[in-house]
């Protein structure tokens, strides 16, 4: 007579298993956020020239949805705006209306509007932010570039 004997699983695979499992669930319960929902619509004295424009008064001009962490992306306004026909944050607001595209800039969460003001190689003047899709979350201006 023969007897099975049951033996017992063996605990460092199923505990593999059961990690990728949980990981494969927790990934697929996130999804990849889309660009801003927010539109981008100053408020305030928009057509003041930059050199005019104070960190204030620029965080004042933001719609409540974005923001400008560190002022960076201000100060990227601030010293090629005006050299690329953009003299105003109005100016600013209207170009990001003409936009070209909008996409994914490469990095995870990050997005960026071409605007239709192209350097001399062809590239398109960039506004970059973040937006991570979150209930809270803020479509977050990080750079102004070529």
């Amino acid at each position: 007579m023969h007897v099975f004997r049951h033996s017992q699983p063996n605990t460092s695979i199923f505990r593999l298993f059961a990690a990728l499992g949980a990981a494969l669930a927790l990934f697929a319960g996130q999804a990849v956020a889309g660009p801003c929902p927010y539109e981008f619509a100053l408020r305030g004295k928009t057509d003041q020239l930059w050199k005019n424009v104070t960190n204030t008064a620029w965080n004042n001009m933001l719609p409540p949805q974005w923001v400008d962490k560190g002022f960076h992306f201000y100060s990227q306004a601030r010293s090629r705006g005006p050299a690329n026909g953009i003299n105003t944050p109005g100016d600013l607001e209207l170009e990001i209306h003409k936009k070209v595209a909008e996409e994914p800039e490469g990095h995870p969460n990050r997005w960026q509007i071409l605007l239709p003001i192209l350097n001399s190689k062809g590239d398109n003047l960039r506004v970059v932010y973040d937006y991570d899709g979150g209930k809270t979350s803020k479509c977050e201006l990080v750079t102004l570039s070529f």
